[in-house]
């Protein structure tokens, strides 16, 4: 297939520039150039499939007269309108030096999962060396996608057929990956089932010709719906692609049986909670959400994780909160609205860096989302006496004493007796349950205050831990 780079540019300059660029660094790709956003649509309906690259500028100048009459050119948002209601195909660059509507393109383009990089132009288009973004950033830009893609398209064919969807026939059973396609064309179904393979590799894919072959699969695998219907979540509100690409990945390796859904904003994700929040196994919330963008031709607010968290004081605790914000004033208010709950959360750094992902976030999750039974504890996971309070605070986490006593409130009251009696006379209860029930809840009260334990709040901690290790000891001696 003849792959052509697409490019939508109105200034004569900049268009020699970006020809003459072309012929020199890519002599074997072709190139066509439009000055209006409504023919570059027209052409791409037709010859999307075709394209290596696209490039996009956004003002496109005033109304001309063509054919005689009033011809309006439109905007570089005019074609990633379009482009959003297709598969994903190539890479797009946005070449404006308009950041504000850039912006509204970047935020259109990450939601329907295209992947676009921005090249900035040099803002003083009459200076002499105007056009030395072109043969640098934009041509640097252009080689790395193009380069890039080749490295992906090697040996197409067998790529394709190892990603592409994997398809259903009627006794394959419905899984949380899965896409369901109703449609009797046979030419579609190879299209659909690459392109799906492309975006979403890895998952299954259902294809079928008629209702009735659609819905008696349904009927037979109703059971496993239903078991589908009841599995819960990990919930992560966050809006960097990066992040959630990384996260994504990380979650799926060691938690592959479990769901993992993405929000960017706040508002659909509280539509969500209102409905679901039972079915939450962990909820992760980043406080910046990005500006507001256009969503069908409106200003969409993304809100914050403050809205998030301000709906969650309302509800009783299902499950253990993540905060993962940059914002250390903004999270410190999150935690504060819970002060007054029984919600167990804990708190990571984020970083531009992303490497807090694997050193801070993904250990934090691994331990409220892989509890350690009583029975497998060892002397090595309890703190010892002179612990620094963070590995106290961690290792409290390891044990879900709200599912234990399947009631907040049963574990509250138990942890609170512990305590009065440790205060009043020393006492500490026998069993591992209510020793690290009693645990829990002292990290947590401390926790919700965001402190650390006085000296007499710390000295109750050790001398649960040391409880536990000598239970420990001794059972590992029967």
């Amino acid at each position: 297939m003849h792959e052509i780079i697409a490019i939508l540019e109105d200034d004569p300059g900049r268009i020699q520039a970006m020809e003459k660029r072309l012929k020199e660094s890519f002599p074997d790709c072709s190139a066509i150039f439009f000055n209006n956003a409504p023919d570059t649509i027209a052409w791409l309906k037709g010859h999307l499939h075709e394209c290596l690259l696209l490039s996009l500028d956004h003002d496109l100048g005033p109304s001309w007269e063509r054919s005689g009459q009033l011809f309006d050119p439109g905007i570089g948002r005019d074609v990633v309108d379009y482009l959003i209601t297709q598969l994903p195909q190539c890479p797009v660059i946005l070449h404006t030096s308009n950041g504000d509507a850039e912006i509204g393109m970047e935020m259109a383009l990450k939601g329907a999962n295209w992947h676009y990089e921005r090249v900035i132009p040099c803002p003083s288009l009459d200076a002499i060396d105007s056009w030395d973004w072109i043969d640098s950033d934009w041509a640097d830009t252009l080689k790395r996608l193009i380069q890039c893609r080749g490295k992906n398209s090697q040996n197409s064919i067998d790529e394709r057929l190892k990603n592409k969807c994997h398809q259903a026939d009627p006794h394959t059973k419905p899984s949380s990956r899965m896409i369901i396609v109703l449609d009797d064309t046979p030419e579609s179904e190879q299209l659909i089932s690459d392109r799906l393979g492309e975006v979403f590799p890895g998952w299954s894919c259902g294809f079928f010709k008629n209702s009735l072959e659609l819905m008696a699969w349904v009927s037979r695998n109703t059971p496993q719906f239903n078991r589908m219907s009841r599995a819960k979540s990990i919930v992560i509100l966050e809006h960097s692609k990066k992040r959630i690409d990384l996260m994504r990945q990380h979650l799926e390796q060691i938690f592959p049986e479990e769901y993992v859904l993405f929000f960017d904003n706040a508002p659909e994700l509280l539509s969500w909670l209102k409905v679901h929040l039972q079915k939450c196994l962990l909820i992760s919330l980043d406080y910046n959400l990005g500006p507001s963008w256009t969503r069908q031709d409106k200003v969409f607010d993304p809100g914050n994780g403050r809205e998030v968290v301000d709906y969650l004081a309302t509800q009783p605790p299902r499950c253990p909160l993540i905060f993962h914000a940059s914002n250390k004033e903004a999270e410190i208010g999150m935690e504060m609205e819970l002060i007054e709950t029984q919600w167990i959360f804990e708190r990571v750094t984020a970083s531009p860096d992303l490497k807090w992902i694997e050193k801070t976030w993904l250990p934090l999750v691994n331990i409220l989302l892989k509890p350690i039974d009583h029975n497998q504890l060892t002397e090595s996971d309890i703190p010892s006496s002179h612990a620094r309070w963070e590995l106290f605070n961690h290792f409290a986490l390891t044990f879900n004493g709200y599912e234990s006593w399947e009631s907040v409130e049963e574990c509250v009251a138990i942890g609170d007796r512990c305590a009065k009696d440790y205060q009043r006379k020393q006492i500490l209860p026998q069993s591992f349950q209510e020793l690290r029930t009693a645990l829990l809840i002292a990290r947590n009260r401390w926790r919700r205050c965001n402190m650390e334990p006085d000296d007499e709040g710390m000295s109750y901690i050790q001398a649960i831990a040391q409880r536990l290790r000598d239970k420990v000891r001794a059972h590992h001696q029967e």
